[in-house]
């Protein structure tokens, strides 16, 4: 079982609902990479994280279904919010002067996190963001980290709200989108317990 957490989690959202993020099945596949499509069509300004065709397409996505690491939520059939979590972190980035001193099993990383453009508001992204940090700890990991695509101002927007800190720019290349600044973040899971 993937090292972040020992059993799938379950969230209360707002009123006491119910929300159940687990772990996608190879034959959601294909109904995720359509969940991911329609984040990029329906891409405005400020929630930009410049995905294309080419990312996150559906190698990507079987790939991490197949290491247990993408996680969805679904409510009548339907994908609310798809991420992507687990340890690994993009070497690049190893010179930021990150927060937390951590070794590389003690790191918790996002990827590719996404919520259905019609549901954002409803406090989803928190509940998720949340259970992460709560099995992250039980887990007994440091810091969860974050990187966001240069004019994803909406994302950074929202990891701020929770509680995560920006911590350097960093430009790198990278095959589906070139070459492009990322913003870093981090929450240090030990310094704040009581999120």
């Amino acid at each position: 079982m993937h090292a972040w957490m020992q059993k799938d989690p379950r969230v209360f959202g707002k009123a006491g609902i119910m929300i159940q993020l687990r772990r996608a099945k190879i034959n959601e596949s294909v109904q995720i990479l359509e969940f991911y499509k329609n984040i990029i069509n329906t891409t405005n300004d400020e929630f930009n994280p410049k995905w294309n065709d080419d990312y996150p397409n559906l190698e990507f996505i079987e790939n991490s279904i197949s290491k247990g690491e993408l996680y969805i939520y679904k409510t009548d059939g339907k994908i609310i919010s798809s991420i992507v979590v687990n340890t690994d972190f993009d070497e690049r980035y190893n010179g930021s002067n990150w927060i937390a001193n951590a070794e590389s099993d003690e790191i918790v990383v996002i990827h590719t996190f996404a919520i259905d453009p019609n549901c954002r508001g409803q406090g989803i992204g928190k509940e998720i963001v949340n259970t992460i940090k709560m099995h992250s700890l039980k887990n007994h990991k440091k810091t969860i980290r974050i990187d966001i695509i240069n004019g994803n101002n909406g994302a950074e927007s929202v990891f701020k709200h929770l509680g995560f800190e920006y911590v350097d720019t960093v430009e790198v290349f990278h095959d589906q989108v070139g070459l492009e600044k990322f913003h870093l973040y981090e929450f240090v899971l030990k310094w704040k317990m009581g999120f």
